[in-house]
This record gives structure tokens, sequence and C-alpha cells, in this order.
């Protein structure tokens, strides 16, 4: 997503939102900086996700950041209830009848992670409150990985997708479950044993079914780039990752990671690329 893009605000119970390209700013009114700090500001490799609760007529909701750097008198658990949210810097609160604003900064937070233009998309408040956005290692996880656009040239150098930015959403999204490593794969084989981590996009593959290719072969699967990650494989996108970024960053520091392509992951691990459907309608081609 480009810096320059528009900013959007929104105002909450006590504060108001604004999403940019440069990340997400919290900035509270003066009765609730009482309790709070005045301004949170997120950078959009910062945020990892996010845990939420969804308004109603009667009752409050809230989004919970869940960030790679808390910020002080931050929640890192997801909290039950409206008041387990006060003093909570890394919550915004929403006021009853507020579903409106609730679902707008969800949409955005979305579609910021996503790489999507910011006003891409709308969804519903049923969709809305449907998952929660959360990081690595919690039991739900529905947020497409973080993306930020850089100078730096893509190692796949392609176009994103011409799937509807709804379509690409829920195919890069994490899925709620980490498959395990297949203990009786082939030791000799291309990634057997390693940390192996995804991003991008791999239509017509989801990524839960880019998993479990990786864990079937014998390696272990990892939603984020961290420190014990040895390969990893990249689909398209329009701009570099976060995890792509990092990746090389801890390359550059001698860390040994390697970065494939798709199509590298897919002879590494003897299968062929699923035809997308655009390349079979009007043929008698299975698919």
């Amino acid at each position: 997503m480009s810096t320059t893009a528009a900013a959007h605000t929104v105002t909450a119970h006590g504060a108001d939102v604004t999403v940019d390209g440069n990340g997400v700013r919290v900035r509270r009114t003066p009765m609730a900086q009482t309790l709070l700090p005045a301004e949170l500001s997120v950078a959009p490799a910062d945020l990892r996700g996010w845990y939420h609760h969804a308004p109603t007529d009667v009752s409050p909701g809230w989004i919970q950041l869940s960030l790679a750097t808390p910020p002080d008198n931050a929640v890192l658990r997801p909290v039950r209830g409206f008041p387990a949210t006060r003093g909570a810097s890394n919550i915004v609160v929403f006021a009853p009848g507020q579903q409106e604003q609730f679902t707008q900064v969800h949409q955005l937070l979305s579609n910021l992670q996503a790489g999507f233009p910011l006003d891409a998309a709308p969804i519903s408040p049923a969709e809305a409150d449907s998952a929660s956005a959360v990081p690595a290692g919690t039991a739900t996880s529905s947020a497409p990985e973080s993306t930020q656009e850089t100078s730096a040239q893509s190692s796949q150098s392609s176009q994103p997708s011409q799937s509807s930015p709804q379509q690409t959403w829920q195919r890069v999204a994490t899925p709620d479950t980490v498959p395990e490593a297949n203990t009786e794969a082939d030791a000799n084989g291309p990634i057997f044993g390693q940390n192996v981590t995804v991003t991008g996009d791999f239509a017509p593959y989801e990524k839960g079914e880019v998993w479990d290719m990786i864990a079937e072969a014998g390696a272990t699967v990892g939603k984020n780039v961290t420190k014990k990650t040895t390969l990893l494989v990249i689909g398209e996108w329009g701009s570099v990752t976060s995890k792509e970024k990092r990746a090389r960053e801890l390359k550059d520091k001698g860390q040994d990671i390697t970065l494939w392509s798709f199509d590298e992951l897919l002879s590494a691990v003897g299968k062929s690329r699923r035809p997308d459907l655009d390349e079979v309608k009007g043929t008698s081609a299975p698919f």
C-alpha cells in the first residue's frame, strides 16, 4: 500500500482511529487521556492482528490490536467483557449503536494488512464479527498477512491475481490450524525438517492447501518469519510483503534463509501446478 494513500478517520468511543498507508493512529479524547496515552501509532509491519467484539444497539464493542511491540499498559490476551477493556492502551472501544464505525475500522485494518486500497470491498457487520484476526500462536486467526509497499522489487516480479479483493482476502487468510509435520516423510526430501513460512497469494490454492503440502513433505509450518525460519515461499503479490522484507533483513544479517517461488516449492514436493478455473473454462480438462 502506498504511503500516499488517503487517510480514513473513524470516530469510536473516546478516540478517533485513522488508517492510511503509514499505519494506524489512535487519538484519544481529553477525557480518555486521563486513563490512556494521548496517541497510539502502529506501523503496518507492527500490526500482527486484532481480536474484536462487535457492538450492538445496547452493548459496547471493541477492537484489541495485537502488536509486535506492545505499548505500555497493553493487554496481550483477548479480553472478555467490557470492563476488561478499560485502561488498555491497545484497545479501541465502540459505544452501543456504533456498529457502522466498528465495521469501518475492521475493514480498514483488513485492507491495510492485505495491501488492498483502503476503500475496497466493504464487509457487513455480520462478516466483521465472524472471526478474529490474531497473532501467531493463538487458536483462531483469519487475517491475511501484513504487507507494505517498498521500493525493493519482489523476487516474483509478478502481477497480483485478477481475483476480486474479497476472493483474494479469503485465499490468503491464515487458517485456524497449523498442520503437523509428517515425521514419516522422505528424510532425504528437499524440505524435510525445515521450518517453512509462506507469503503472498498462491492462486488457485488457498494458504491452507500450501501449508498441507509443506507439512506432508516433513517440514514445520511457521506462521511468521522468525530466527527459526529456513525457507520462505513467495507467492504473487502487488508489493513486497513484510514477511519477505523480514526474511531478507535476516538473510543480510547472516541467517540461513532460502527464498523460493511457489513453482520451486511445487517441484520440490513433486506436484504440478493446478490450473486456474479461467484456464480450463470451455475445455474438457479436469479441474
